[in-house]
């Protein structure tokens, strides 16, 4: 498939997204990403982080840091990428692991019928049963964001995740980074 044509058919998922949105019905589908929704997923992260540049790089470059990165993406029943999450394993490839929540993002016309919910929930079963399938354990879940951010609530509801810290003036405002222990 050509570029124009991928261009065509990502242009065309995101249309029947929205649509979908709007009607109310979001059936996702939760799965690990691969390279080939790379485009699907930087279209998101376009919609979600104006601020932040080169999409496409910042994608691709965090799929291909598998298993350090692990990406899922939320993925309506026409295989429409409307969401997508990456976790972070910390310090090292541990028997005790620290994860950190990197990015969660769902499209705009997408939001307020729990994406983001499910990706967090869903996405972090899947890897605590792969940790477990190696002999390994989560211990805990480490996420950071603005202080601003209403998201607080959807980490602590989501992972039960408390803020531990503050950094004044790390991005564009304060940043509180937020805690879950297993």
């Amino acid at each position: 498939m050509g570029v124009e044509a991928e261009r065509s058919t990502n242009s065309v998922s995101i249309i029947r997204s929205t649509r979908i949105a709007r009607e109310g019905h979001m059936n996702l589908q939760i799965r690990k990403a691969t390279a080939a929704d790379a485009s699907a997923i930087a279209q998101v992260h376009h919609a979600s982080f104006p601020r932040q540049g080169d999409s496409e790089r910042w994608v691709s470059s965090t799929l291909a840091a598998e298993p350090r990165y692990l990406v899922f993406v939320a993925m309506t029943l026409d295989a429409s990428v409307v969401g997508y999450i990456f976790w972070a394993q910390k310090s090292g490839f541990r028997a005790e692991v620290v994860l950190e929540l990197d990015q969660v993002a769902v499209l705009p016309e997408c939001r307020g019928h729990g994406v983001a919910e499910r990706l967090i929930r869903e996405s972090l079963h899947s890897i605590e049963t792969a940790l477990l399938c190696e002999g390994r354990k989560l211990k805990a879940t480490l996420v950071s964001t603005r202080e601003d951010n209403q998201a607080q609530l959807l980490y602590a509801k989501a992972l039960g995740a408390r803020p531990v810290a503050r950094i004044a003036d790390l991005y564009s405002a304060a940043e509180v980074i937020l805690l879950a222990r297993k």
